[in-house]
């Protein structure tokens, strides 16, 4: 698991969506970080902004853990060119 996509993850969670730090473990699931489905779209525009690639809708999913969901990040980064 990259350290920058979970880093990222966990931050804007605490960050934009209320998440306490204490609650933020890497087996803590998308759902029980309070994020719905339109929660998961902001998510995912907020990170692709921060990252710099896209992140297609279905790649972050309620049920994933935040380690399951950089993961999925980190896979997607490395099959996509930085974007400008």
């Amino acid at each position: 698991m990259s350290a920058t996509h979970y880093t990222a993850l966990v931050d804007t969670l605490t960050s934009k969506f209320d998440l306490p730090l204490d609650q933020a473990t890497p087996q803590t699931s998308l759902g029980e970080s309070a994020v719905d489905s339109l929660a998961l779209l902001e998510l995912s525009l907020i990170l692709e902004e921060q990252l710099g690639f896209s992140i297609p809708e279905g790649a972050l999913h309620t049920s994933q853990s935040l380690q399951e969901a950089a993961e999925a990040l980190e896979t997607l980064h490395a099959s996509q060119p930085a974007t400008a």
